[in-house]
């Protein structure tokens, strides 16, 4: 999860919440990025935070349409009670710590950093997100979304081989050092894994001691 800010005021979003300009709107302020999973989305939807129930006033308010994967916003449903990434006043990507499994078929873990419920609700959300498999189509998306997500793994982990061997050139050093630092940036895809890939490395933390 990501922190995002949200700009005022929106688009007219107050008979169309799916129009092109909310749409459009959406998509840059989220960084093209679902705000659960992280994934760069090619299939949009818009989630509405807290669930419409068809409530129009939730319906069609800016501040609670969110950007979306199809997988996450199925995932998701009616669920309340999470953190709110639109929210300046908590760093989501300092409460939820995610990493990578070791091979794709094994489950992302996913870890709340403190004891309120509403983080502990939100760990619990995103451990379904990247996790559940119990239909068919989440079987499929699933798989994909793993496999998205390891293949940035992977750079990962060449980029920490170079800066850790010695007999890398420095000019690959800093090529390294410098996508690294790409891949801690919220637009860049599942953004939070990678910090916490590098504050769970000791040789990583000591590299990028300073730098937020």
């Amino acid at each position: 999860m990501f922190n995002v800010t949200r700009h005022q005021p929106g688009p007219d979003c107050s008979t169309d919440y799916r129009s092109k300009d909310v749409i459009l709107a959406l998509k840059k302020i989220f960084n093209g990025k679902c705000y659960l999973c992280e994934d760069k989305v090619t299939d949009p939807v818009v989630e509405h935070f807290i669930p419409h129930e068809g409530d129009p006033v939730k319906k069609f308010n800016w501040n609670n349409l969110y950007y979306a994967c199809r997988r996450c916003n199925s995932i998701k449903g009616v669920t309340t009670d999470i953190l709110d990434c639109c929210d300046a006043a908590i760093n989501v990507s300092d409460a939820i710590k995610c990493l990578c499994p070791s091979v794709p078929d094994n489950n992302v873990v996913v870890e709340a950093q403190n004891c309120d419920e509403k983080t502990q609700n939100t760990a619990n959300l995103l451990g379904k997100c990247y996790n559940e498999k119990n239909t068919g189509i989440r079987g499929i998306s699933r798989e994909a979304l793993h496999e998205k997500l390891f293949e940035h793994y992977c750079k990962f982990i060449d980029d920490r081989r170079k800066l850790k061997n010695l007999d890398s050139s420095q000019q690959e050093k800093e090529s390294a050092k410098e996508h690294l630092t790409q891949m801690k940036n919220i637009a860049y895809p599942f953004s939070a894994f990678w910090k916490w890939h590098i504050l769970s490395d000791a040789f990583l933390n000591e590299q990028f001691k300073g730098i937020q």
